[in-house]
């Protein structure tokens, strides 16, 4: 009886850590770059360290979500890169960043989304993507 709470514990300990870790975004570092490959446009470059450390707050601390709801238009080619990480910004403008290689959905506010979308803009983005 003894081994098979242990067991049940152990799993449950185990579902916990796996969600928690999933849910939220971390990122560390401050190199940044950017990527907006669309329509004419071929722009890859790394932000400024400013930029880096408004993009980071930003993101930093976000719970993800598996859903995207609204359904937004997401482009790895139209993205926020750093240590490895992609997250898709919507081409369409919605206020939603898909973390790629965790296959999560990230909800920025309003203020948030026209803080990013303001930056990229100033490396050549255009929105919605053209």
């Amino acid at each position: 009886m003894k081994k098979k709470i242990v067991i049940i514990v152990s799993i449950l300990v185990f579902v916990v850590l796996l969600v928690v870790n999933f849910s939220t975004v971390i990122i560390i570092g401050d190199k940044i770059s950017v990527r907006y490959i669309y329509g004419d446009k071929n722009i890859t470059t790394e932000l400024s360290a400013e930029d880096a450390t408004v993009v980071t707050k930003i993101l930093n601390g976000k719970h993800m979500s598996i859903f995207d709801l609204p359904s937004c238009g997401f482009d790895e080619n139209v993205a926020v890169i750093t240590n490895g990480k992609t997250f898709c910004i919507a081409c369409d403008e919605c206020a939603t960043v898909y973390f790629k290689e965790r296959n999560g959905y990230i909800s920025l506010d309003n203020d948030e989304n026209e803080q990013l979308r303001n930056i990229l803009s100033a490396y050549g983005f255009e929105w919605p993507c053209n």
